[in-house]
């Protein structure tokens, strides 16, 4: 009986089995035939609208373990890659359910703090007047108790930053939520986007967002920390304003997932600052248009490197406390190496009694110009040798033996430059990469792009070091210091770090971290033997260094003839006829009068409001990369730096009243900058900077 019953429950078993085995089969020919429609669907989609990927779909090569599996819910699911285990769980549609609900019930937001300002009120800048009311009315409003904050993800929002495709079954339900203005997709497997294919009908996706005006970015395959550097080439071609207020959804936890997220995280202030702005963009395009009527030479950055440069020794010097354990170095093998003194650190060097063979400069205004003056005398200059970029005082210029520049990216003045060379019928020239913000980050740029392979850096620190020094005992900024008129200031650190190049962490903030990206940006693409001295922030890329780690130099060259093929790499731009109507002021002030229209319609939601700024942003970014970006360029950066806390606080608050009440208010701050800038660009687009240095001993 026992055995007959036995034989029963393993007939049923086996019965059981054969059901379900036919049943898989048949789910998996219904979801075989859907599947393979929606692939070919998304490929002639992917064409149409993202051609590189489609060629990439094409050229994948499948793995011979590549397959989907379907769920009983007829949904696919797939091995995780080196683990045999399924990517979802038995029944991915509740799972993915689950997931969007709570994503949207629970959002994570990119958050920006706009309430810093300069407190100088000496400085009466256009921008920097405007930025002082913007953050003086956003201080008021956080001090009378702001609103209740977002909770749930709204129906519309500017921007979302999708981490993780999977298969990609929670897109199409987040997009039947939420619309956005620009969708960012991060997806560093791409085994798993090409199985989305498969899954989910990217055509419809893509077509949607396109229809309704929107922006969708797709970052297929992209290393953890190749991922911020891609995204900022993307906000440089359409603005910061498309991901300061971003809602954040991670998909899966796998660690390229994690590792993607946290450097997003980790750099974010990247996207916040360094836009330029107006006062900014004028004064270098006026310097830009002086300067290369003085017949300044320049340096195109798309010459290749000299190849008798690759071995010669180059010192690099900054104004960082570690210049303090490099002296002996320095002072011992001034002979046997190009000497660059970036900025301020030319004074230490003097002190030294080195003469370097380069001073170096990229700062525009004029109290960078009584700075020149003020820290050594006229006599020094006409021996000396200086390389800039084009955006410099112009009577700077008048200072030295010889100058060379280079074109400083993102400027109005570079752009206009180039316009005029290409009036002319010559190419436009390139521009010598990551040469900012700080000008150890030009004598860096000018080494690698004209050749030096054998570069030391000496006090390029970014930051204080562990005995708490921000600068060079010989420095300006020393205490010490009686020589100079003026009393120079060190940079005020916000309480972030970097690690050190030696161990431990450096006190820094962010124009320092910035300029610290930007020197590892530059070495990723042109790498070098590049030793980093001191305890300043760890370079990577670098060879960190100890003072007693170094060796006197054993290079001899006939260094007078090595100066003078970096010179000879400088040529003469012809400009020096540009008259006055080559800035294209009249047009420059209708697109002012154009921005003010669009900015004082009226709007009664939170989303008339986004789609004003929209509008705004799309007409001016239309001027980019043609012959008036110049323009472009004047106007840019205060828009970005006004737009941005204007759409993270339409989008902040739970009452979409109060949302459009603040607003209104910073629209109108924005509508009065608009309008003085209008007049000042009529009257002084010309004009040189006029900023002072204001601290004296």
């Amino acid at each position: 009986m026992t055995d007959d019953k036995s034989l029963e429950n393993q007939i049923q078993e086996l019965s059981d089995i054969a059901v379900t085995s036919i049943e898989q089969s048949r789910r998996e020919a219904e979801f075989a035939t859907e599947a393979n429609r929606r692939f070919a669907d998304n490929l002639n989609s992917f064409s149409q609208y993202y051609p590189s990927i489609a060629q990439a779909i094409e050229e994948y090569n499948v793995d011979e373990n590549f397959c989907l599996h379907v769920e009983s819910d007829g949904f696919a699911n797939i091995d995780v890659l080196k683990n045999n285990a399924r990517f979802y769980s038995s029944e991915p549609s509740k799972q993915i359910e689950q997931q969007v609900e709570k994503a949207i019930a629970a959002p994570v937001f990119t958050l920006t703090e706009y309430t810093k300002n300069n407190s100088d009120y000496r400085d009466m800048r256009v921008h920097v007047r405007y930025m002082r009311e913007l953050s003086t009315y956003l201080q008021s409003l956080s001090d009378a108790g702001e609103p209740r904050k977002l909770t749930k993800l709204p129906e519309h929002f500017p921007t979302a930053m999708i981490f993780g495709v999977g298969l990609g079954y929670h897109i199409p339900k987040l997009l039947d939520h939420t619309s956005f203005s620009y969708t960012f997709i991060i997806e560093p497997d791409f085994k798993l986007f090409f199985a989305s294919l498969f899954c989910i009908d990217w055509s419809k996706i893509i077509k949607d967002i396109d229809s309704s005006g929107g922006c969708l970015f797709f970052y297929l395959g992209c290393k953890p920390d190749e991922l911020v550097g891609e995204l900022k080439k993307t906000v440089e071609n359409i603005g910061a304003f498309s991901i300061v207020r971003s809602f954040c959804y991670q998909h899966y936890p796998l660690p390229d997932i994690n590792e993607s997220i946290a450097n997003f995280f980790k750099d974010y202030f990247q996207f916040q600052f360094g836009h330029g702005f107006y006062n900014d963009a004028v004064t270098g395009l006026s310097h830009s248009y002086f300067n290369v009527a003085k017949g300044v030479p320049f340096y195109d950055a798309k010459r290749a490197p000299v190849s008798e440069f690759k071995d010669v020794p180059i010192i690099i010097v900054g104004n960082g406390p570690s210049l303090d354990v490099c002296q002996d170095f320095i002072i011992n093998n001034q002979d046997k190496a190009i000497i660059f003194a970036c900025g301020t650190a030319l004074t230490s060097l003097l002190k030294m009694g080195v003469m370097p063979d380069f001073h170096i400069l990229v700062e525009r205004p004029y109290r960078n110009y009584q700075a020149v003056l003020d820290m050594a005398p006229k006599e020094v200059y006409s021996e000396l040798n200086l390389l800039g970029v084009n955006t410099i005082y112009p009577d700077t210029v008048d200072l030295y033996k010889w100058v060379g520049f280079s074109l400083k990216g993102n400027e109005a003045g570079t752009d206009f430059i180039n316009v005029q060379l290409a009036k002319k019928g010559h190419r436009g020239l390139s521009t010598t990469a990551y040469s900012n913000p700080l000008v150890s980050n030009t004598g860096l740029s000018y080494a690698l792009h004209l050749g030096f392979k054998n570069i030391y850096l000496c006090g390029v620190d970014n930051g204080r070091s562990v005995d708490g020094a921000s600068h060079s005992k010989l420095s300006v900024y020393s205490d010490e210091n009686k020589e100079t008129q003026f009393k120079y200031w060190p940079m005020k650190l916000d309480g972030s770090a970097l690690p050190g190049n030696l161990g431990g962490i450096v006190e820094t903030n962010q124009t320092y971290r910035m300029s610290n990206r930007q020197l590892e940006d530059l070495i990723s693409i042109k790498p070098a033997t590049i030793f980093n001295i001191g305890d300043g922030a760890l370079i990577k890329g670098t060879l960190p260094t100890t003072a007693n780690d170094l060796m006197d130099l054993d290079y001899h060259f006939d260094k007078q003839n090595i100066i003078g093929k970096i010179k000879a790499e400088f040529e003469d731009l012809g400009l020096q006829g540009l008259g006055n109507q080559s800035l294209d002021r009249e047009l420059t002030l209708e697109v002012f009068d154009h921005l003010i229209s669009i900015a004082k319609e009226s709007v009664s939601t939170v989303n008339d409001a986004s789609n004003n700024l929209q509008r705004q942003e799309r007409y001016l970014f239309a001027f980019r990369n043609t012959r008036y970006s110049h323009i472009f360029h004047i106007i840019k950066g205060s828009l970005l730096y006004y737009h941005c806390p204007m759409i993270t606080h339409l989008f902040k608050y739970d009452d979409s009243e109060n949302s459009l009440g603040i607003y209104k208010d910073l629209n109108q701050l924005w509508i009065a900058y608009l309008e003085e800038m209008k007049e000042h660009c009529s009257a002084q687009l010309l004009e040189k900077c006029d900023w002072e240095l204001y601290h004296r001993n």
